[in-house]
């Protein structure tokens, strides 16, 4: 029996990686890992830190977005870095999944909102708060 020596074959995309997919994965990794995940453990702890970490998940998601859709294109069947599609698919779809929770969030806040913000600014005497001289 032969035991193989050396370096393994080499795969179809002859190794070369898209720059614009591997920033997408990157980006995705970080929206999920300090956006999402870094915001909902660092408020046990900075609770001022949650705009912070909120913020830099917005700005990754919009980069890896945006390089996805480049690294998609780049990467069609038959170029020389189609290996690396995978890594704009998966940044994509972790991208556009924190795009869609983020959403979500903000529907979620907004219906809860108007139901129960009514009631919040509702009961409150608004008319002491508002005048000039407060009444005894």
């Amino acid at each position: 029996m032969r035991m193989p020596t050396g370096m393994p074959p080499a795969t179809a995309s002859n190794g070369t990686t898209n720059d614009m997919a591997l920033v997408s994965l990157l980006a995705g990794g970080v929206t999920w890992a300090v956006g999402w995940c870094g915001g909902w453990l660092i408020a046990w702890f900075l609770p001022g830190a949650n705009l912070c970490t909120g913020l830099i998940g917005l700005i990754t998601t919009v980069i890896g977005i945006y390089t996805g859709h480049q690294g998609l294109n780049q990467t069609r069947p038959g170029s020389p870095e189609a290996g690396s599609r995978w890594m704009a698919i998966t940044g994509l779809a972790l991208n556009y999944a924190s795009l869609a929770l983020l959403v979500l969030g903000l529907c979620a806040l907004s219906i809860l909102f108007l139901i129960f913000g009514a009631t919040i600014f509702t009961s409150a005497d608004w008319s002491q708060l508002l005048s000039a001289t407060p009444t005894p």
